[in-house]
């Protein structure tokens, strides 16, 4: 790609959202010129994607969009979730099963598809450092790289959130894993995965542990804190060895690291004039109460593939609604506030809700019984005291 070269299609971000969307442009023989323009130089095994999908492995999602849950790597009939310190409670919904997708086979898949179109071209390596509508913005956009200049008539932005951006959000979702390998079969039960396990508060913040158990020799742990800033990474790895040194797991060989943070609660945000239309995380991708969005993109990128063939426009993520905005907000700013009170309200909603109705919720297909039924699994007094917090501050009276 040389200075003034022109595509019609920027994509810039070559993460989960990025690569979804090319890939979804791929597989529908897209013929406009198209760049990815990614800074890393290589893609690597450093993330896991899980969800709820059905038991027997299909889902709702387009052919082209559900492409990648073929690649599903394992799939658990069950989740198991409690308190520290007291026993882990097994949860099961007949219809469904968690599901988890590596990172690794998930790049291959959209490299290989792009990789067949022509007209597709991947720029790793660069770094985007300006973005400019061109005047009148009709004309386009000048995007500006470490390396390069080039034009474009269509700008999707893809890339994470900026620090100062980030920290809109209510909440931060960090977690640190390991994946190991022992060299003996350990007593692990491979069909329950630890959902939420050992819920407890570490430094004042609301912390669980996560395990997602392949075989008897090999399993990935997690601890995730939901934190109102980012902690060092020292207070993780040190929660993470008392994790390994509790399950007798400490001298196990490490497979790969993994590390990410998540903003919860980030303000969703309409593209504004002289702004690229946005998506993934910093575009509203992520559910906000847990964090999980690999289905939501997959979705969106489907729908905004059809409508760039269609039309040679793009869309970003679908607004939240009131309902489920007002839903996921009010738990977030409950926990926020006393974070002591999340391991008791997770809990509850894990325990207390039907399985199958907490699995609806998860994938935005819950009805108004599913939602009647998680809000009647929370203690009154903390939501209606934010509840009126938040509209004493609607109505500018006060926090």
């Amino acid at each position: 790609m040389s200075h003034h070269t022109t595509v019609d299609l920027a994509i810039l971000g070559g993460g989960c959202a990025g690569l979804s969307l090319a890939c979804a442009l791929a597989q529908r023989e897209v013929k406009r010129p198209v760049a990815v323009i990614e800074p890393r130089t290589a893609y690597e095994d450093d993330r896991s994607w899980c969800f709820w999908g059905s038991a027997s492995g299909s889902t709702r999602l387009p052919q082209t969009a559900g492409s990648a849950l073929g690649l599903v790597h394992h799939r658990w009939p069950s989740w198991a979730v409690g308190l520290a310190g007291q026993d882990a409670m097994a949860r099961q919904a007949p219809d469904y099963s968690y599901q988890y997708l590596r990172s690794s086979d998930f790049y291959r898949m959209c490299c290989e598809e792009i990789q067949a179109n022509n007209h597709i071209e991947m720029r790793l390596g660069q770094a985007v450092q300006a973005v400019q509508a061109v005047a009148p913005v009709a004309a386009g956009w000048q995007i500006t790289t470490d390396t390069d200049v080039f034009f474009a008539r269509q700008v999707i932005d893809t890339r994470p959130p900026d620090r100062s951006r980030s920290q809109q959000a209510t909440l931060q979702q960090v977690f640190l894993g390991l994946e190991i390998e022992f060299d003996l079969p350990a007593n692990i039960d491979v069909g329950t995965v630890e959902l939420m396990t050992d819920m407890r508060l570490v430094e004042g913040e609301f912390c669980f542990t996560y395990i997602l158990p392949y075989t008897h020799s090999r399993l990935l742990v997690e601890v995730t804190l939901f934190a109102r800033s980012v902690p060092d990474q020292s207070v993780l790895q040190a929660e993470l060895n008392r994790v390994l040194e509790a399950r007798g797991w400490q001298h196990a060989r490490i497979v790969r690291r993994e590390y990410a943070v998540l903003p919860m609660g980030l303000p969703y945000r309409s593209a504004l004039s002289g702004e690229p239309t946005r998506a993934g995380i910093n575009g509203g991708a992520l559910r906000a109460s847990s964090g999980y969005g690999f289905l939501r993109i997959q979705r969106w990128a489907d729908q905004c593939a059809q409508r760039y063939l269609a039309t040679g426009e793009v869309t970003g993520h679908d607004s939240p609604s009131v309902w489920w905005h007002w839903m996921d907000q009010l738990f977030l700013d409950v926990v926020a506030r006393d974070p002591a009170l999340a391991p008791e309200l997770f809990n509850r909603m894990l325990t207390q809700t039907e399985p199958a109705r907490f699995v609806r919720f998860m994938n935005d297909q819950a009805t108004l019984v599913d939602c009647m039924s998680i809000i009647a699994s929370m203690p009154k007094r903390p939501f209606l005291t934010a509840l009126s917090r938040r509209m004493f501050a609607l109505a500018g009276v006060g926090r």
